[in-house]
């Protein structure tokens, strides 16, 4: 049992560290692999702070991230969630190479929102159990947005799409979004 409120406690540290990173402009000027290694860590992180119906039954089947058409990134997302396990869940990320097998992704994203890929993407998970994140701005069928604000990385969030996908969001996570959608 003290294990498990270690774990926590690191896993705590770990998210306001990325939440530190990320709020220092500075990091910006190193340039696009920092940023995605940033990225690649929220992505673990928010894998913690959503819960997924299917989920509740104890289920110990693998939380599947996935990355479309993106080697680069999906390496960095490998890397942050290698060996990492949420509420006795594996984590595991892989790459998609076609819409059906995007219906078998617990969280999905989609790189750049409102491109048509994106869009594409993202309707075929629609109402679905999935954890939709994107960049620039909240689309129909996002439910994470990668912002920037200013010169630091930020996330908005849509509550009634997370509803629609049937996900439950903690209030942690909402409370660090830059805004929150109702």
């Amino acid at each position: 049992m003290a294990f498990l409120s270690r774990a926590r406690a690191v896993a705590a540290v770990a998210f306001i560290a990325a939440w530190v990173i990320v709020c220092v402009p500075s990091a910006f000027a190193q340039g696009q692999p920092l940023e995605n290694e940033v990225k690649a860590v929220f992505l673990y992180n928010f894998a913690k702070y959503v819960d997924w119906p299917s989920a509740s039954q104890g289920t110990s089947a693998t939380i599947r991230l996935c990355v479309p058409a993106n080697p680069a990134f999906l390496a960095m997302v490998r890397e942050a969630v290698r060996d990492e396990v949420i509420n006795g869940r594996p984590l595991s990320a892989t790459g998609v190479d076609g819409l059906d097998s995007a219906r078998e992704c617990d969280i999905l994203y989609v790189g750049q929102a409102g491109t048509p890929d994106a869009t594409a993407w993202l309707s075929a998970v629609r109402g679905r159990q999935t954890l939709t994140v994107g960049e620039g701005r909240l689309v129909d069928g996002l439910v994470i947005a990668f912002v920037r604000d200013q010169d630091r990385l930020r996330f908005d969030i849509n509550r009634a799409t997370a509803a629609k996908q049937q996900l439950s969001i903690s209030s942690r996570l909402l409370g660090l979004a830059r805004r929150v959608e109702p």
